[in-house]
C-alpha cells in the first residue's frame, strides 16, 4: 500500500480545483470520486466566470482531463466508505476493503440536501423551486438561479414565492431570500406554512415592498407543467396559489460518515464542517475540507476557490513538516 501526499474525497468542483493545484507544487494526490453532486440537475453553468453557460458535467470533465497531464495524481471511482488517523498518516478504505494511505485528507464531497417534508418540493427542486445553485435550462425560461436571470429575463410582470421553512423561516433569511427574488420578480409573496408568529414578525416590515405574506398550510407542490417552471401550491383547505417559481434553499447535512469517524466538530446545523483559519482546517489535525461542507454559500465559483485555497495550506503544512519548519500560522 503506496503513501500518497494527499486523499481528496470529493471530484467536484471543490475536489478538482484542489488537485490542481496540489499536483502544480509536484505533490502526490489520491482523488476519489464518485459523481455525486448537489448540482446534478443543472443544465448550465451561471455566475461562474470562464465557465457562464457550460453544463456542470462538461466543466467537470474538462478539469479531470486537465488533471490526466499530470503523472503525480490518480483518479479512483470507488465509493470511500472509512477514513481513520493511523501511524501518522490517514487511511481510507473502500465498499470493496481496500485500503489506502495518505499524509494529508481534503474532504470535498459535499452536502447531501434535507428537504422539507411538505409533498412534491423534491419533484420541483432543481426545476421550478431553488436559491443559489448553478440550474438553468437553456431551452425554458427558468428563475431558479435568482442570480442568473435577472439579466437575461423580462422580469416586469412576473410574480413570485418564497417558501418560508426551516432555516429560511429565520427573519433575516426571509427578508434575504425575498429582497433576491424581487430583482426577478415585481412581486412576492411570502409563505410561511402556517407560521403565524413569523407572519407578524414581517408584518411592520412589509409596507412599501412588493411583499406580502401567506399563513395557509401547503399540502403539496407541483410543477404546473414538465416544460415549465411554475408551481402550483395546493393548501389543506384545497385552495390554490401558482407562482412563476419559488425561492428556498433547504438546509443540509456534510456527506459521508466522515465526521463521526474521525471526530471531527461539525456547524451548529451540522450543514458544514467546523474550520480554521484561512486554509479550512477542520478540528483533526491533519484533515482540511473545501467547498459546499465549509460554507453557508454553496455555489459553484466559491467551491474552485475553497478547493484552491484550502490545497495552498495543505502544501504549506507538508513543506513544513518535510523540512521541520515552524508553521506559518501557528494557529493552523
Amino acid at each position: 500500500m503506496s503513501l500518497v501526499d494527499v486523499l481528496i474525497v470529493g471530484g467536484g468542483p471543490s475536489g478538482l480545483s484542489a488537485a490542481l493545484t496540489l499536483v502544480r507544487q509536484k505533490h502526490s494526490v489520491l482523488l476519489f470520486d464518485t459523481s455525486e453532486c448537489r448540482a446534478a440537475p443543472s443544465y448550465l453553468l451561471h455566475g461562474h466566470s470562464g465557465s457562464d453557460n457550460q453544463s456542470p458535467a462538461d466543466y467537470l470533465k474538462h478539469a479531470r482531463g486537465e488533471l490526466e497531464a499530470y503523472s503525480s495524481f490518480a483518479l479512483s471511482s470507488v465509493n470511500i466508505t472509512g477514513l481513520a488517523k493511523i501511524n501518522g498518516g490517514f487511511q481510507a478504505t473502500d465498499e470493496t476493503g481496500t485500503k489506502y494511505m495518505g499524509k494529508k485528507v481534503i474532504l470535498a464531497s459535499g452536502v447531501v440536501s434535507i428537504f422539507p417534508i411538505i409533498r412534491g418540493y423534491v419533484d420541483c427542486w432543481g426545476k421550478g423551486i431553488n436559491h443559489q445553485v448553478q440550474v438553468t435550462d437553456p431551452i425554458r425560461t427558468n428563475f431558479h438561479n435568482l442570480f442568473a436571470q435577472a439579466y437575461q429575463e423580462d422580469t416586469s410582470k412576473v410574480h413570485a414565492g418564497v417558501l418560508a421553512v426551516d432555516w429560511i423561516a429565520m427573519p433575516q433569511f426571509t427578508f434575504y431570500l425575498s429582497h433576491m427574488a424581487t430583482q426577478v420578480a415585481n412581486s412576492v409573496t411570502i409563505y410561511t406554512h402556517g407560521n403565524e408568529e413569523l407572519a407578524a414578525t414581517l408584518a411592520p416590515t412589509l409596507e412599501g415592498k412588493p411583499w406580502k405574506t401567506d399563513t395557509r398550510k401547503i399540502a403539496k407542490l407541483a410543477l404546473k407543467s414538465s416544460g415549465d417552471t411554475a408551481v402550483e401550491i395546493t393548501f389543506e383547505d384545497g385552495s390554490t396559489a401558482t407562482e412563476a417559481f419559488i425561492g428556498h434553499s433547504p438546509m443540509a447535512t456534510v456527506r459521508g460518515p466522515f465526521a463521526e469517524q474521525l471526530g471531527l466538530k461539525l456547524s451548529q446545523t451540522g450543514g458544514e464542517y467546523e474550520v480554521f483559519g484561512p486554509f479550512n482546517r477542520t478540528s483533526v489535525k491533519g484533515v482540511f475540507a473545501a467547498g459546499d461542507a465549509v460554507t453557508m454559500f454553496k455555489v459553484w465559483p466559491n467551491a474552485v476557490a475553497s478547493g484552491a485555497q484550502t490545497a495552498s495550506g495543505v502544501a504549506i503544512n507538508l513543506q513544513e513538516e518535510k523540512w521541520n519548519l515552524p508553521p506559518i500560522f501557528p494557529s493552523e
